[in-house]
């Protein structure tokens, strides 16, 4: 009777451990909002920003490698711009690091430019994962900029992990 208790709390034990590892790799990736930071207290942030996961955990969104992923942030331009917009996304570490194989410029293929003051506005903007990423956790700041004022239109943070 014993050796059946001990034989049922193993098997338990290892079902707990499983069960998360094999639904992490079973579910299908689907449009999550993310939570997201301000870069700098004098440049606005979006009103939302949404990422097509793997799976959303703990806040972080993981990747898989060699995909690409449709980012969205739907924001409120504090003023208007020119129609020359450049999205600019980096990693965060101690520095900036401009991840490569992305594209910079945002119209008209990202978002609807030139932006007005105060109109609610949507970019939207596939996010490509390159194969030769390292496997870890990796801050994303995300930015738009007017090229002509060289002013922030938007910028946040997200919290990402390739898999």
């Amino acid at each position: 009777m014993v050796s059946e208790f001990k034989m049922t709390t193993t098997s338990l034990l290892v079902l707990a451990l499983i069960l998360p590892l094999r639904s992490l790799a079973s579910v299908a990736s689907k449009t999550e909002t993310l939570p997201f930071w301000e870069c700098s207290s004098d440049v606005p942030v979006p009103t939302r920003v949404m990422l097509k996961c793997e799976r959303l955990f703990n806040g972080i969104c993981l990747l898989k490698k060699g995909q690409t992923y449709a980012l969205e942030a739907e924001f409120t331009p504090g003023v208007s711009t020119s129609d020359k917009l450049q999205s600019y996304v980096a990693w965060k570490r101690w520095v900036e690091m401009p991840i490569p194989g992305q594209t910079y410029d945002a119209c008209p293929s990202f978002v609807k430019c030139p932006l007005t003051h105060g109109v609610k506005s949507t970019f939207k903007y596939p996010l490509e994962v390159q194969n030769f990423w390292m496997r870890r956790r990796y801050p994303m700041v995300w930015r738009l900029t007017d090229e002509v004022t060289h002013r922030d239109v938007f910028c946040f943070i997200i919290r990402t992990q390739i898999i």
